[in-house]
């Protein structure tokens, strides 16, 4: 007869125990003892000002943890209204005993921002050159984030974390270059800040598999590496004029398609300067056009070239601030019509160009101090 007590008790204790667990980790339990002592803490900081509806205890079952919740609270800093969602407050529950109970983390889950509700929470963002950024640059755009805060023992700023989405941003950027429908996720501490999984468009190039890491101090330090899908034309390359003119090929590119992969590093000033760049491109060129601005001819050469074609190239290009290396593999014509093998390396630093080249040569050709001539 004892035993069966015994075994209806242990059984009772634990169905008690989980049915306690489940509530705490879906509704939690209802409570409005914690809510002075939550807005006296954040208050605490000069200009903030937060405002709780009624809090829920529960159980985070991935941290074992217990934290309060509150839906909806209002949220002032400067008096611009912050739009949080959701705040999670983790408390060290054994500080609840003592007559200072501590907080050790507050998570902030905030409503879906556009770009105007951005520009006006900017005045809250530090450096201003990235304030600067998001109210000169950024154009159009939807945010959704999340951000922790640790505290010390004495209740300061210990470290953040702040992660979320950026979907449909549209972002000017130098030159005339434009994002343009480009969704990402992000990541930054006081560290450092990473961007990943970008997809969208850079002007009509498409941008797939990107990730960028910032660097903020003392203007903006970037290094990048995306994937780029080009199908340019003449109509199309307007819009990369002035960067290819700074290169010497604004009036000769007349079609460009490939699939490729770039590696970016880009040095702004405080003012959003090109400080320097390194950016190497490799991949596979479907096809291009260039279009010679004189006809090339000469002793060796007696049928006048108008154009270059190529295609199925193999290539890598690193352009820097004063010099261009290019390694090509692949095939070319003078007419669209009959293509020849062609491998090239060619060095151009300042006005000096150095060129290494290794083709197959299908039209009249001769070397009269040799006396040599191919038909």
């Amino acid at each position: 007869m004892i035993k069966k007590i015994l075994l209806n008790f242990i059984l009772i204790f634990f169905l008690s125990l989980v049915i306690i667990l489940i509530v705490l980790s879906t509704i939690g339990i209802e409570t409005k003892k914690f809510n002075k002592l939550i807005s006296s803490k954040i208050n605490q900081t000069n200009k903030i000002q937060l405002e709780l509806n009624t809090i829920n205890f529960k159980l985070d079952p991935k941290k074992l943890s217990l934290f309060l919740e509150t839906q909806n609270p209002k949220l002032n800093y400067k008096d611009i209204k912050i739009p949080v969602k959701n705040v999670k407050v983790y408390i060290d529950f054994l500080s609840l005993l003592l007559t200072d109970p501590k907080i050790e983390k507050t998570t902030l889950s905030f409503e879906e921002i556009d770009i105007v509700q951005l520009n006006k929470l900017s005045v809250l963002i530090k450096p201003s050159n990235l304030k600067s950024l998001i109210n000169n640059k950024i154009k159009k755009g939807k945010l959704i984030s999340e951000i922790e805060i640790f505290l010390n023992n004495s209740g300061m700023l210990e470290n953040f974390i702040a992660k979320g989405t950026i979907k449909n941003m549209d972002a000017s950027l130098i030159d005339g270059i434009n994002l343009k429908n480009t969704n990402l996720d992000f990541f930054t501490d006081k560290n450092d800040t990473l961007i990943k999984n970008i997809f969208g468009y850079i002007n009509n190039i498409k941008i797939s598999d990107g990730d960028i890491k910032l660097n903020l101090d003392n203007g903006i330090k970037l290094n990048s590496n995306f994937n780029s899908k080009i199908d340019l034309n003449e109509d199309s390359l307007i819009d990369y004029l002035k960067i290819l003119k700074k290169f010497g090929f604004a009036e000769n590119v007349i079609g460009f398609k490939a699939n490729l992969n770039n590696t970016l590093y880009l040095n702004f000033d405080q003012t959003f300067k090109v400080t320097d760049y390194n950016y190497s491109i490799s991949g596979n060129v479907e096809k291009g056009e260039f279009e010679l601005l004189k006809p090339f001819k000469n002793h060796f050469i007696s049928e006048k070239i108008n154009k270059i074609y190529f295609s199925n190239l193999e290539l890598k290009t690193i352009f820097l601030p004063k010099k261009i290396n290019s390694y090509v593999v692949g095939k070319y014509s003078f007419n669209n019509l009959d293509y020849f093998k062609i491998n090239f390396e060619n060095e151009i630093f300042k006005d000096i160009l150095n060129l290494k080249i290794d083709f197959d040569f299908n039209n009249q050709f001769k070397i009269d101090f040799i006396n040599y001539e191919k038909s």
